[in-house]
Parts: C-alpha cells; structure tokens; sequence
C-alpha cells in the first residue's frame, strides 16, 4: 500500500484541479495558488465577494417587498438568487420571517369577512378597511404581529365557516338517508 501525500493527490484524481478550486475563502488561497497562481486566487476570491455584494446591493428592501407574495423559494427564483442568499440578505435588511403566509391569511380574511355579510353594511366596510391598513403595515414592516382583534376577527371567521360546511355534511347525510329510505319503500313494495 502506497501513502499519497498532498502533492500526489492531485496526480492520482483528475478532477483535483476542479475540486481544487472550488476554495475561495482566504484560508484556501495557498491551494488556489499551487495550481493557478497567487495574483489570478486572489482575483478569484476578490470577484466572488464583489458578484455577491452587488447583488446583496441590487435586492433592497422595496425590490424584495414586491415578492411577498409568493413563497420564498419562488421569490428566490423569481429573483435569480439562491435561497440562502435571499434569506440572509432578509435578515441584513430586518425581515426575520418571511410574510406570506401572514399576507395570504389576511387576504383570506378579508374574502371572508365580505362573504359573511353585506358588503354594503357600514360594519363590514369597516372591518375590510382595517384589514386592508393592516395588510399595508405588514408589507412595510413583515416582523410586525396581527392584533388582537383581526386575530379574533379571524378565528370567528374559521369557526363560522366550519359550522357552515359541517351544517352542509348534515344536510348531505340527511337527504341520502330520505332517498335510501324510499329507495327501501320502494323496494319493499316490488317485493324484494
């Protein structure tokens, strides 16, 4: 058996030169600079950093916003960054968690709230409007915490829809049962 020292490595596989120089951090410079040359390593590192800053530069705030929309992971395609990146660049910019799901709830809420009642009832005009301001706010500050009321306002919304849908279950099961009786009648007076 034949130990290999660094050097030899890079004789025996191929690709060492490609894994090689997959390195760009500072630490990694002496390897880049065995195969390709100190002056052409740091080249290499110093445009990695700059490719990234510019493109940490090019997602502001305002860019970003325009893509709370979707999920993350879109957004980050939409974008043509890595989603990683995308996620940091949030944190850099005071945007911990990401809002979709809080805007899609609200939106949802609002859908809601106009289905439940008269849309030309002073209260529900109201309600929509809170809403909408709130969903604004959340566009402009994503950390921001639902309050208290569109939090009631919502659960009230959930449980109405359920007792909705569950009272149309019942009504199913109630009709099914009506025409499995006369479908019984019926059979009962052919003599089956």
């Amino acid at each position: 058996m034949t130990d290999y020292g660094y050097g030899d490595a890079k004789n025996v596989v191929p690709m060492w030169n490609e894994l090689d120089a997959g390195f760009y951090s500072d630490k990694h410079i002496f390897s880049i600079s065995n195969i390709i040359g100190e002056n052409v390593a740091k080249e290499i590192v110093k445009g990695k950093r700059c490719r990234e800053e510019n493109s940490a530069r090019m997602l502001t705030k305002e860019t970003i916003s325009e893509y709370f929309y979707m999920p993350i992971s879109q957004a980050a395609r939409e974008l043509n960054v890595g989603l990683t990146h995308l996620k940091k660049r949030c944190r850099d910019l005071g945007i911990q968690r990401w809002p979709h799901r809080k805007l899609m709830s609200l939106q949802t809420l609002i859908k809601n709230v106009q289905e439940q009642g008269n849309e030309y009832d002073e209260k529900i005009r109201n309600a929509v409007e809170v809403l909408q301001k709130e969903m604004k706010k959340v566009e402009e500050k994503p950390d921001l915490q639902l309050a208290e009321n569109t939090k009631r306002l919502r659960q009230a919304c959930f449980k109405a829809n359920y007792k909705k849908r569950r009272l149309m279950v019942m009504r199913l099961m109630d009709q099914s049962s009506i025409s499995e009786s006369s479908n019984v009648d019926d059979n009962h007076k052919m003599g089956y």
